[in-house]
């Protein structure tokens, strides 16, 4: 999968919370190129709370392993922890991503 399809899958999932787009992300947490595995965690993440629900059904039905949906999942309860303490969620994406 290239970066490009990537980010257009992870900005369909983030601003419509399109099934396909984002199993496609899901996916690519497993790639063997790990920039795609970081790039797809960091679009993830970024979607934030609505990313946990998808995450989760992909864990339950097998499709990908723990260790690959771990950090996204860690990051979003991160985030949502920072929220209820009070605190403001950070205003940048909480994954740096640098493709090159």
């Amino acid at each position: 999968m290239n970066a490009d399809y990537m980010l257009a899958c992870g900005i369909v999932w983030r601003e419509t919370a399109d099934p396909e787009a984002g199993w496609e992300l899901v996916e690519a947490l497993q790639s063997a190129d790990p920039r795609e595995r970081v790039l797809a965690q960091a679009l993830l993440v970024e979607s934030g709370e609505h990313s946990m629900p998808l995450l989760e059904s992909a864990l339950s039905a097998g499709e990908v392993r723990p260790e690959a949906v771990a950090a996204c999942m860690v990051e979003i309860l991160r985030a949502r922890q920072l929220g209820r303490a009070g605190g403001q969620p950070p205003s940048q994406p909480v994954v740096d991503v640098w493709l090159c």
